[in-house]
């Protein structure tokens, strides 16, 4: 009896566990994730934490900012990578990139790190950042566990066009379990909107699979009980 419980135990992890842990350079898992979109801020610029997620969100996310950061951003000049501003709805045909709407955050020189009230599966944004003729600026980001530790951290570079507008990259990770109580982006000049995360979302087939192998087990169980 206790081998088939703690094998059903290990059963019932590894469905609960999904897919293998990822960085990303695209939204496409993100669809229902919940967002960011720094629209509630008009050019804050602190060194304090501000808490950005409960109204949008109704989950507890708060930023705690690096050196020159600016929250509700409506411009910034990106150098070779062109420019970022306030954006209208990206519905109404007007808007020519993905990279959300209204304002959004700036940081001169990051980190920026974004804390989780509650353990989530995947995090990432739209990011941008000023890049010169001949340079190759990169981005580091780092998802983080509860105590602090590093879960998983890459770099990547975004190169767009210098008469590009609003244009950027969607990075950021997709775990296995939702572990990531912490999310940071650093670099200098960094322009970053969106902010989207997402807890996991039991698989039709896992759930199916686990309930049968729960069944199976309490009727086992139920044949070997002594007759009265």
């Amino acid at each position: 009896m206790k081998t088939c419980l703690k094998t059903l135990a290990l059963a019932a992890c590894f469905l609960a566990g999904g897919a293998h842990a990822d960085a990303v350079d695209s939204d496409a898992a993100f669809s229902s994730a919940l967002r960011v979109s720094f629209n509630g801020f008009d050019g804050l610029i602190t060194r304090d934490p501000v808490e950005l997620g409960l109204a949008e969100t109704g989950r507890r996310v708060v930023l705690n900012p690096g050196e020159g950061t600016e929250i509700g951003a409506n411009a910034r000049d990106l150098g070779e990578n062109g420019l970022w501003g306030a954006r209208g709805n990206p519905l109404d045909g007007l808007t020519p990139t993905p990279t959300g709407s209204g304002n959004f955050l700036a940081s001169s020189s990051g980190p920026v790190h974004f804390s989780f009230g509650e353990a989530v599966q995947s995090v990432g944004a739209y990011l941008n950042q000023f890049r010169l003729d001949g340079e190759t600026p990169s981005l580091l980001l780092t998802a983080y566990g509860q105590n602090g530790a590093v879960l998983e951290s890459f770099s990547y570079s975004i190169q767009t066009a210098f008469d590009s507008y609003n244009e950027g990259k969607f990075l950021g990770f997709v775990r296995a379990q939702a572990d990531i109580y912490g999310f940071s982006v650093a670099g200098s000049n960094v322009s970053l909107d969106e902010l989207s995360f997402a807890t996991p979302v039991p698989e039709p087939q896992s759930a199916a699979l686990l309930l049968g192998g729960l069944g199976l087990l309490l009727a086992w169980a139920q044949r070997r009980r002594p007759q009265a």
